[in-house]
């Protein structure tokens, strides 16, 4: 089985290559099955598969992909889901994952170590956005408290 962890060692930033702006920035991210299988088929199709190469490149040339580009190539998936307002792909891309993360009842140390944020009030913004600061705490806290109790 492969380690389905994607690890985030430099950054983009308008068209440079760089470190990331933390030493959070520098992370692992775990994955589940469905994003494996995207990656591992992004993988076979591409023509850059050094373990220095990027996850996802000009299919030509190797380097970074332009992203004023994206909402272009994403044009026809944003028309079918009805969005009319303006994007910023990659900035709205990453919220939406992030706000997903929360929303599932993630703790927010977890979404924070995603996001690769090094302040937690960064990552709050996420979690208020899901509305779900803390969905079914007190539900598990008291099911792992009074687990072997009878009622």
């Amino acid at each position: 089985m492969l380690e389905q962890r994607l690890h985030v060692r430099r950054s983009l930033v308008r068209g440079e290559i760089g470190e990331p702006k933390s030493r959070a920035g520098k992370r692992t991210i775990g994955y589940g099955p469905r994003t494996a299988a995207v990656l591992a088929e992004q993988f076979q199709t591409s023509l850059y598969r050094s373990p220095e190469s990027l996850v996802f490149c000009h299919p030509q040339l190797g380097t970074p992909l332009d992203p004023s580009k994206l909402s272009g190539y994403m044009r026809k998936a944003i028309k079918q889901a009805g969005i009319e307002r303006a994007l910023r792909p990659w900035h709205d891309l990453r919220h939406t994952a992030l706000t997903h993360d929360a929303a599932a009842g993630n703790p927010a140390v977890y979404v924070q170590a995603r996001a690769g944020h090094a302040q937690a009030t960064m990552t709050e913004r996420y979690v208020h956005a899901a509305q779900v600061a803390f969905l079914g705490a007190a539900e598990r806290s008291e099911e792992r408290l009074f687990s072997g109790v009878r009622d």
